[in-house]
């Protein structure tokens, strides 16, 4: 597989058990910077009847691309280019848009990109899924985070773990409210926001 991610890998089962709890079992999901697509993979294995939509910026999509394509799993559709800087997204509506190890690498602006967008595409109760690492009240929830976030910015100033309380203030700008904030391993969290209105 190219492209292949140890920490997809190492934090997929129980990402998965998350989704479980809040997914419909036909969800349609629109995954922002799906890598080399372990996660599709997995999630849809597990979840049949999920309608799965991986996207990747065209620069890495060809991997993608390669990877899925040789699975060859109905509930993945061909994956789709998607540059947050672009702000050009596929059709929706979705029920969620699932995003892990992204917020922290693309810079804020295009992390608020993401939001917006992810709200601009999902129907009425969809709902925003972020995972990875944040700060609460500017502090790190770990020391180990805190040195991540050292590495990130000495490999690109822009990139960097995120104050959740900047990225519920643009979701809530963004019309989604904060449904959970859930603690999962590796000083991680699972973001879930939901669209306003009736799902």
């Amino acid at each position: 597989m190219e492209r292949y991610s140890p920490a997809a890998e190492k934090n997929k089962a129980p990402i998965l058990e998350a989704l479980r709890a809040r997914l419909a079992s036909t969800a349609r999901v629109l995954e922002v910077g799906s890598g080399s697509g372990q996660h599709a993979l997995h999630f849809t294995e597990a979840l049949p009847g999920l309608c799965w939509q991986p996207t990747e910026h065209p620069a890495v999509l060809p991997a993608l691309v390669a990877n899925l394509g040789a699975a060859g799993r109905e509930a993945i559709l061909p994956p789709l280019a998607l540059d947050l800087a672009a702000d050009s997204w596929p059709a929706g509506p979705f029920d969620a848009v699932y995003s892990a190890n992204v917020m922290h690498i693309v810079s804020v602006p295009l992390g608020e990109a993401l939001i917006r967008g992810a709200a601009s595409v999902l129907g009425a109760g969809g709902q925003l899924l972020l995972y990875g690492p944040y700060r609460f009240a500017g502090a790190f929830t770990t020391e180990s985070n805190a040195e991540f976030d050292q590495w990130l910015k000495a490999r690109d100033p822009a990139s960097g773990v995120r104050d959740f309380e900047a990225v519920a203030a643009v979701a809530e700008a963004s019309g989604l409210v904060l449904e959970d904030n859930r603690a999962m391993p590796s000083n991680n969290q699972l973001l879930s926001f939901r669209r306003k209105g009736s799902a």
